[in-house]
């Protein structure tokens, strides 16, 4: 299963929650496989009934799109938490998916580095309504746009990784290495497409912008601030903000999925630095699950300005599928969290403060063919949610 990536302009990017609209619709060389390659966990008698039906959702969604492999947890109080491991990470060796893997987060990647911003401004080192101009030069509109807009995707700031030659040199190289300011001047150079706090508009240039302030601030990398202010005090042990492409082991290998057939292509690596602040984090699931519960229940930042973090969410009008999006916390019904999709990977975490509940899905797939605005982890964690809420 080689991939053999084409050279042409890519213009969309697989699952409504993505990560940027080209990365997953690469086309795909060689190989294939199917899911009859697939080997499925059932449920025995003795399995109690609850996770019997996680069980249950997750066999239902590999059946219905055939993603290679998927880990699953859920967290709920006074029950002991429920994590699993299904399919393969490696379809050509037939390795299974092991449940410490390592996955990139994608977009999960905005909820840390708009949390960080947030604990900033608990410090009273950060505005919520600071300009960005204060911080950064050359923003268009910067003297208008807040933090806040940046941190809930209201700055009307153009998305760089959407503009052609982004795209192309992301083709080109897929793991150049780019630095932060070279992303965010790729948007500058197109006019915003509205005044700031106007309208929604999902976009990467926001995340990767709020991370260069944050750097301006503290004087410190934003990988060193996301160590110091979250991973460390929440003892995340498996997650890290990298340099680099390559993941600690074991790590699943990427697929793009045509969820109509089964067929399964190897996806490249990606250089993490094409995303910064929006994008390109990595983590495990038991991390993962510790951060859903620590990012719906507000833990690093307090009640008042969790609140804030929420009262601040507009309706969705693109990009992932929330129904609201707020300061970097996406809402589906009634659970907070963040999703991610992009380059054979998807991801996503959410809380339900109702029933202090936490569900967390990885996905080595992002689809391919006609389906690719669906995002896999998001599908299955609306199954789980469904089990959790009915219990």
């Amino acid at each position: 299963m080689r991939f053999n990536p084409s050279r042409r302009h890519l213009v969309r990017w697989t699952g409504a929650a993505a990560l940027v609209p080209w990365l997953a619709s690469c086309g795909g060389g060689g190989g294939s496989g199917n899911a009859g390659a697939i080997v499925l966990p059932t449920a025995t008698p003795e399995t109690p009934s609850r996770d019997a039906a996680y069980v249950k959702a997750v066999e239902a969604l590999m059946s219905t799109y055939r993603p290679p492999g998927v880990l699953a947890g859920v967290r709920v109080a006074g029950a002991a938490p429920w994590t699993r491991a299904f399919g393969q990470a490696d379809v050509a060796k037939a390795t299974p998916l092991s449940l410490n893997s390592t996955f990139p987060l994608r977009s999960i990647t905005k909820s840390f580095t708009v949390t960080a911003f947030l604990q900033l401004v608990k410090l009273g080192q950060l505005g919520l309504d600071d300009k960005v101009a204060r911080y950064i030069a050359g923003v268009p509109n910067g003297s208008l746009i807040s933090l806040a807009d940046l941190a809930g995707n209201q700055s009307g700031l153009a998305d760089y990784s959407m503009q052609p030659g982004f795209i192309e040199a992301f083709v080109k190289d897929f793991l150049r290495v780019w630095t932060p300011r070279e992303l965010v001047a790729i948007s500058f150079a197109v006019p915003p497409s509205f005044l700031p706090g106007e309208q929604y508009e999902y976009s990467n240039t926001n995340t990767v912008l709020l991370g260069l302030v944050i750097e301006a601030v503290t004087g410190l990398p934003l990988a060193d601030v996301l160590a110091a202010q979250i991973f460390r005090p929440l003892a995340l042990t498996g997650t890290s903000y990298p340099s680099t492409a390559t993941l600690p082991p074991p790590a699943p290998t990427g697929y793009a999925v045509d969820v109509a057939t089964g067929t399964v292509d190897d996806q490249p690596l990606v250089s993490p630095t094409c995303l910064a602040g929006s994008g390109a984090m990595a983590s495990t699931l038991t991390d993962l699950l510790a951060w859903g519960d620590a990012l719906g229940r507000g833990t690093l930042i307090g009640a008042e300005l969790q609140g804030i973090r929420r009262s601040r969410a507009r309706d969705v009008t693109n990009g992932p599928e929330y129904d609201r999006y707020g300061l970097g916390i996406g809402q589906i019904g009634n659970w907070w969290g963040h999703t991610g999709s992009g380059v054979g990977f998807q991801v996503a975490t959410m809380f339900l403060e109702a029933r202090s509940a936490t569900v967390s899905v990885m996905v080595n797939a992002s689809p391919d063919g006609g389906r690719q605005h669906l995002n896999l982890a998001q599908e299955l964690f609306e199954k789980l949610a469904a089990v959790v809420e009915a219990a």
